[in-house]
């Protein structure tokens, strides 16, 4: 390089610039110089074989001719302290934002590291109430962005953040209100797996519906398989005053809601073997299939299920379409974070909570607070 450097100054002259300096190949030393500036020197003629004799002269004679010797040196030093300067840039302009990066990560990291410790016991509390790690973490992380926009002291999080966390459980939960008949259909069917409360909850509405509202309502099994279900449905409908249909072939169900075309809502109990047994959950397909006219499906499950049992009665229950979720057994949980964690699951809205047998009483219409009320009350 130094040899490369020298050739540059010897050719373009001592005032030119070195812009740039590279090696090109390390196993065979080739180097590539660029340079601007200087004149071009015209090479020197070969040296005589003769040798010089002293012919003294009245010039003054140089005081330090070491000067001249090192001009050549000095003139790398310059070029090389340009190269430096160069390299540092193109360098600082290279590395420093990845620092820069580094920096912002570690002080942001630092940060959640902190909220982490500051907002740690409402997570472990929203564990503990069964709301599933994932949504716990993504609830917190909202949280610490509306702490982090409020401007709040840290040292006032805690007091701050449960009431951030029971507003973003609002947002996030959906609510489709109570089952009004003719908005969107008129004939309700009730599905999900044995024991979720479906023949309950379905005398529950239809009391409602016929005895404080006043609307016309009939009551439909196409559940033949439990022992005692259309008994069960029967006594339900004559405590009620209302109609029950059997209607288990979807030759009776099409001939059942011909028969009642007046009616302001007809509710359809469905068989909990459809849960487990794909030719059950096929037949109630081609049963509600021929209905001919819209559905507002209801998916009940119970409270009581583990996240697991959730995830798999949604799966299975996936191909009936359902609108709305209703949650059972509200008052039997040991944990109601299922709440939480059906929402995400299965992205459906609720639309009642039940948390007895007793009809109609038992039943309430879900709703943020309510849901926000029973989390909180097993958080506090």
């Amino acid at each position: 390089m130094s040899e490369a450097l020298r050739e540059t100054r010897r050719v373009m002259g001592s005032e030119a610039l070195i812009i740039s300096a590279r090696t090109i190949d390390n196993k065979t030393g080739f180097v590539e110089v660029t340079a601007v500036g200087g004149e071009d020197k015209e090479p020197t003629g070969k040296k005589s074989n003769k040798k010089e004799q002293y012919q003294p002269t009245d010039d003054i004679v140089d005081a330090r001719p070491w000067e001249k010797s090192i001009e050549p040196l000095r003139e790398d030093l310059v070029s090389l302290r340009r190269m430096v300067y160069e390299l540092r840039k193109i360098t600082d302009e290279a590395v420093l934002p990845g620092f820069n990066d580094l920096r912002t990560l570690i002080v942001e990291s630092s940060q959640e590291q902190e909220a982490g410790r500051l907002l740690g016991p409402i997570y472990s509390e929203l564990i503990d109430i069964g709301v599933m790690t994932d949504i716990a973490r993504n609830i917190l992380r909202a949280v610490e962005m509306k702490l982090g926009l409020a401007g709040a002291d840290r040292r006032d999080w805690m007091s701050l953040a449960r009431g951030m966390v029971r507003e973003t459980l609002g947002e996030q939960i959906k609510i489709a209100g109570p089952l009004v008949p003719g908005e969107n259909a008129r004939v309700f069917p009730f599905i999900g797996p044995s024991g979720v409360g479906k023949t309950t909850t379905m005398a529950k509405l239809a009391s409602r519906m016929s005895l404080s509202e006043g609307l016309n309502v009939v009551m439909m099994t196409t559940d033949t398989y439990r022992i005692g279900s259309v008994e069960q449905a029967r006594r339900y409908a004559e405590l009620i005053g209302i109609p029950l249909v059997v209607a288990d072939r979807p030759e009776t169900m099409a001939a059942a809601i011909r028969s009642y075309a007046e009616a302001d809502a007809i509710l359809v109990d469905t068989p909990g073997r459809a849960f487990e047994d794909e030719d059950v959950r096929n037949m109630l397909e081609d049963v509600l299939g021929a209905v001919g006219e819209p559905l507002e499906s209801n998916l009940l499950i119970s409270a009581t299920h583990s996240t697991a049992q959730q995830e798999s009665i949604v799966k299975s229950f996936s191909t009936l379409h359902p609108n709305r979720l209703i949650m059972t057994k509200i008052d039997e949980a040991s944990q109601l974070g299922g709440l939480v964690n059906m929402q995400h699951i299965s992205d459906l809205p609720f639309s009642y909570l039940t948390s007895g047998h007793r009809v109609p009483e038992d039943i309430e219409v879900a709703g943020t607070g309510r849901i926000g009320q029973l989390l909180f009350g097993m958080m506090d």
